[in-house]
């Protein structure tokens, strides 16, 4: 193999294998949502998303492909074939979800009954 190859070879292998590890944060008053959009991996991924919040909130992980008409301010329920993971009225989740390669994917938290504050944490696996 030639040396020349090698740099570029590398940069091949990382820019396919990009890892994601974000932090975000939210507030939402009790029954409104906010959409937290990821941008789409590389490659398909296999993430854990922690969800942390001072009051009990639902969320839920779509794809956004999955939602009519691409609205940000969607009622999960109405998509419930499409909801890759969720959990309803928690103050703590963790979620294991597999994104397909190229596919922008929505967090959406829900306030359930007072206003909630909190963070969304995503990780590669």
């Amino acid at each position: 193999m030639r040396p020349a190859l090698v740099p570029f070879l590398a940069v091949v292998c990382l820019a396919g294998c990009s890892k994601l590890h974000e932090e975000r944060t939210f507030a939402v008053d009790a029954g409104w949502s906010k959409t937290i959009m990821i941008s789409p991996p590389a490659s398909s991924q296999k993430l854990k998303i922690a969800m942390t919040s001072d009051e009990p909130v639902n969320v839920w992980v779509v794809l956004k492909k999955d939602v009519p008409g691409a609205k940000e301010d969607i009622d999960p329920a109405t998509i419930k074939s499409s909801v890759l993971a969720s959990a309803e009225k928690t103050k703590s989740a963790t979620l294991d979800v597999t994104i397909p390669a190229k596919e922008e994917f929505w967090i959406v938290v829900n306030g359930s009954g007072k206003r909630a504050t909190g963070s969304v944490k995503i990780d590669s696996q």
